[in-house]
């Protein structure tokens, strides 16, 4: 195919740049390069499409190296090369010389479209004297077929932007490419093989195959074609696989990919002709076979024993026994070979079965003559023993009692307790069997266990020990040991049993949760220790003086009392505190109904209440205010807290019905830093509801208001007058008159406000 290019000029070149016909990344640069050039040779040879006819009328025109007036007019030798380098690029860009350089022209383009460059030395490798125009399919498929990895992907990368820039307009016009394409290439296998398929027969039975070899199917059959044991059709009829054929088929695979890889393709190809033809595979040719042949090669041995055994003989009574414990216990034949086979052993080292250390002494024989065996073996062995003595009541005292336990008590801290106490009896002199174990006895033992900080555990054995008793009457006949816990803790000094209930029951009652009662009953027994005088807790609890054994506690051992002086003087207060019938009551409401102790302003409220002798119910807002007001301001913050969980009982349905709070909520109490100077009592409700969202300055004038009047009589605790009539004219001039609180200048400042607040309210009076 021939192509003819129209002539083209610098000038022309210049055009198609401006116009966008030629795309240049640098398009500003170019026209300047282009301008430069025009002033350089003229503007008669700048139009000259003689200059761009050919690489050589170019080369003519603007020589590698230039000239002294050449390099003069451009300014210099590395502007002129620069210049000549960016002429040359969209010289070939705008399509002047197809024929020698298309590269140029598509690397571009395959940059602008984000596509893999065309290789240029590649190409020109594989199509030596052959231009780009002219490579066809055939020639790629051609060249493609010998190139591997590396080479085979960017020579189709380089294909695959060609044909993709072959119906560009630029492309087009330039003529660097033919119309058709390359198209995809072939699928090749093992370098430049084609990938065969499995034949209809074969791939019918394809779905009936084992998923692993359904998967490996058809690879397995092109290797089979490869090494030629089939053809590509399948096997002919008659045909059959020999022990030779699949040997050598097994071997060629391996070499050529690995062992692994030839085991899986041997079991899957052998399927695969089983499934399609029996015939196909004779019975002798298996995987196994192939792989290992030495196993099928060899004649079989007779299997030799292991070890010559001897055949077991028990004395008739304990067969007899075996067979009985066998036939009650259900024990599995392995199980009662294996018991068989101890006791004949232990009988042939000279053991007496009935010896009352017959366990203890076949345990010591397992671990010095049975020590090849595994741990778990030698542990079946104790257990099957242990259960087979215990059957025919062999054990001790002690071991039969601990295998009863088993299936009567649970199996967790009450078994490790009843070990303890077996372990206390086992070592003592002499022993001391289960039935032995009495109060002293258990006293004893307690004792023993105080100096090795086991009393919890030995007090749960000797539980335990009771609660057999009551099961197994006939192995414990003695009377019950009881609780010692009383015992223990008189005998070692511990806080009476009685004060530390008393404690429990006042930490519950005063709302403690589990942590703040186990806190308050470690903190009195520190102080019980801390205490020479121990008579002084026999006492009843509101007449012990704690808070005098609390001071001599912490002057005495003030590093031991750091952290429990706190939940005591707590307790002091509370103990001490003088309870009447309502806050009583209050306080084991509040409990029933689950408040939190945070929540709870008994004791706040009550401390101060008690001074007046108030109950709950004749608390009233001026009585609270007029308290708060006497607070320095961390105290306030509490009390403000304490009327705010009062006012909250009214929520509680249970406290609420009860008649136990007052008529009418104790709160807002006035916010910490809002004070007014005047606000000695609480306004009205209705005088402060009509002021809600005034200044402060008009609220001090109210309450100035409201003080004098509370001073002269006019008004007590507890009314609620109308607004109109508080602020009357009469009032204020009163006020005015006799106010005994500041200066005539002041005051007359607060009732000129008020009456400002009054007439912006008509009808207000």
């Amino acid at each position: 195919m021939t192509h003819s290019q129209p002539s083209l000029c610098l000038a022309d070149l210049r055009m198609r740049i401006e116009s966008g016909a030629v795309q240049s990344p640098g398009r500003i640069s170019i026209l300047a390069f282009l301008d430069l050039a025009c002033c350089a040779i003229g503007t008669e040879t700048f139009h000259d499409p003689g200059v761009l006819a050919s690489e050589a009328s170019f080369a003519a025109t603007f020589p590698q190296v230039p000239d002294d007036n050449l390099a003069a007019a451009f300014g210099d030798a590395g502007l002129y090369g620069r210049c000549r380098e960016s002429l040359l690029r969209h010289a070939r860009l705008a399509g002047a010389w197809p024929d020698t350089d298309p590269y140029t022209l598509l690397n571009q383009l395959a940059r602008e479209r984000r596509l893999p460059g065309v290789n240029r030395k590649l190409m020109e490798e594989m199509f030596p004297g052959t231009i780009l125009r002219d490579v066809t399919r055939k020639l790629a498929i051609a060249a493609d077929r010998d190139l591997r990895d590396k080479q085979r992907n960017a020579f189709r990368n380089s294909a695959t932007t060609i044909d993709k820039l072959r119906d560009d307009p630029r492309v087009v016009v330039a003529g660097i490419l033919r119309p058709e394409k390359i198209g995809p290439f072939p699928a090749y296998r093992d370098g430049d093989k084609h990938r065969i398929e499995l034949p209809a027969a074969l791939a019918a039975v394809r779905g009936r195959l084992p998923v692993g070899h359904a998967l490996h199917a058809r690879r397995a059959f092109e290797l089979a074609v490869d090494f030629g044991l089939l053809s590509e059709d399948g096997p002919k009829p008659g045909w059959s696989l020999s022990l030779e054929d699949a040997t050598r088929y097994h071997a060629a695979v391996g070499q050529q990919i690995s062992a692994n890889t030839a085991a899986l393709y041997l079991r899957t190809l052998l399927s695969l002709l089983r499934c399609t033809e029996p015939a196909a595979v004779s019975e002798d040719v298996t995987a196994d076979r192939v792989r290992r042949p030495e196993r099928h090669d060899r004649l079989a041995e007779p299997r030799k024993r292991k070890t010559n055994r001897k055949p077991v003989m028990l004395p008739t009574a304990i067969e007899a026994e075996v067979a009985a414990f066998a036939k009650d216990r259900s024990t599995s034949r392995r199980h009662v070979k294996d018991l068989r086979r101890l006791l004949r052993d232990l009988l042939d080292a000279g053991f007496d079965i009935d010896s009352p250390t017959f366990l203890q002494d076949a345990v010591v024989f397992f671990e010095t003559r049975v020590e090849e065996r595994a741990d778990l073996t030698r542990r079946d062995y104790r257990t099957a023993l242990r259960t087979f003595l215990a059957h025919t009541h062999r054990l001790s005292s002690w071991e039969g009692m601990i295998s009863r336990a088993k299936g009567t008590i649970a199996s967790g801290t009450d078994m490790q307790g009843l070990l303890l106490v077996r372990k206390y009896a086992e070592c003592s002199e002499p022993p001391i069997p289960p039935e032995k174990i009495d109060m002293d006895v258990a006293r004893e033992f307690l004792l023993k266990a105080q100096g090795l900080r086991d009393v919890p555990k030995c007090l749960t054995g000797l539980a335990a020990l009771d609660v057999l008793r009551s099961v197994f009457p006939e192995l414990l006949p003695g009377p019950a040991i009881g609780d010692q816990r009383d015992w223990l803790r008189h005998h070692r000094g511990d806080m009476p049993t009685a004060l530390e209930n008393s404690l429990r029951s006042i930490a519950e009652a005063a709302g403690y949760g589990a942590f703040g009662v186990k806190e308050l009953i470690t903190a009195a027994r520190r102080l019980f220790e801390l205490t020479s005088d121990k008579k002084v807790f026999q006492a009843q609890i509101d007449v012990i003086p704690w808070r005098d054994l609390i001071a001599a506690a912490a002057a005495s051992h003030p590093r031991e009392m750091l952290h429990y002086r706190a939940p005591l003087q707590r307790l002091a207060d509370r103990v001490g505190r003088a309870w009447t019938p309502g806050w009583q009551k209050l306080q084991s409401r509040i409990v029933e109904a689950g408040l939190p102790r945070a929540g709870n302003p008994v004791d706040t409220l009550m401390d101060v209440a008690a001074h007046e002798a108030r109950e709950p119910w004749q608390l009233d807002r001026e009585w609270a205010w007029i308290h708060e007001r006497s607070l320095r301001p961390d105290l306030r913050r509490k009390w403000v807290r304490a009327i705010e969980n009062f006012d909250a009982l009214w929520s509680v349905p249970e406290i609420a019905g009860d008649s136990l709070l007052p008529a009418e909520k104790l709160g807002p109490m006035p916010r910490i830093g809002t004070r007014l100077k005047n606000a000695h009592f609480p306004l009205p409700r209705r005088f402060e509801t009509a002021l809600e969202g005034e200044t402060v300055q008009v609220l001090e004038a109210a309450h100035f208001v409201w003080r004098c009047l509370r001073k002269f009589g006019v008004h007590s605790c507890g009314d609620d007058p109308l607004t109109g009539e508080l602020v009357s004219e009469e009032n204020l001039e009163r006020i005015m008159r006799e106010q005994p609180f500041m200066t005539p200048a002041s005051a007359r400042l607060h009732v000129a406000r008020i009456r400002d607040w009054r007439e912006s309210r008509p009808g207000l009076v």
